[in-house]
């Protein structure tokens, strides 16, 4: 009996999805959670269909740059399977430090892959000025967060631009392809021309994965 009770606990919280977080503490307490009950199935914490889906997002976003003998800064960095899989297609990165708000996030991500993740709120704790010449934020953008949530983005993609010295790879959602009322998207050629206006002239945006996910990665000039 208790056993069928925690199946539908489970996946109820597979499919339970916010309208809004208050902020991103409360963002990360959503992720806290998820651990706590989807336990043992780690693409369902990350809220990925599959690894394969989430192994095609990271193929998309990595190559938008050359990362030999790059440091590099994974905002958001979830249970750190990017740099699983840097490290499984041989990135000759010099450095990886990833990041997250979400205790249990960071907590998991070192008991899996090593000592290189570290609760931080980047906003409140910025890091400093082309501190990494390579920052992603992968899977991370898509919920709306506060009552103004393109303010937020908008805020968060201009900090983290300031912290690398090379560019910024993010992911975002394009409207028009799922229905979930949880969705925060932004169409894919206005949140590039929002880059180039922004944050810099030199922007590529790819939209070619097939998913609702699109991927931008801003160079500085």
């Amino acid at each position: 009996m208790l056993s069928k009770l925690w199946s539908r606990v489970r996946r109820r919280m597979a499919l339970y999805k916010p309208k809004r977080f208050r902020d991103h503490y409360e963002y990360a307490a959503f992720f806290d959670a998820r651990n706590i009950v989807l336990a043992g199935d780690d693409m369902a914490v990350l809220e990925y269909p599959d690894e394969a889906v989430q192994q095609k997002i990271f193929q998309h976003a990595v190559e938008k740059f050359d990362l030999t003998d790059r440091t590099i800064l994974d905002v958001g960095c979830g249970l750190g399977y990017l740099k699983k899989y840097l490290d499984a297609h041989g990135v000759r990165y010099r450095s990886y430090v990833g990041v997250d708000l979400s205790e249990k996030m960071v907590s998991g991500a070192i008991k899996r892959f090593g000592p290189y993740f570290e609760r931080r709120d980047v906003l409140a704790q910025p890091f400093a000025e082309n501190e990494f010449d390579i920052v992603f934020l992968l899977s991370v953008l898509g919920y709306p967060i506060s009552d103004d949530p393109f303010g937020y983005m908008n805020a968060l993609l201009r900090e983290l631009f300031r912290v690398a010295r090379a560019g910024l790879v993010f992911t975002h959602l394009a409207p028009g392809r799922r229905q979930e009322s949880s969705d925060f998207t932004v169409a894919p050629e206005d949140m590039a021309q929002w880059c180039r206006r922004n944050l810099s002239h030199d922007v590529t945006l790819d939209d070619t994965l097939g998913l609702v996910t699109y991927v931008v990665a801003v160079r500085k000039v």
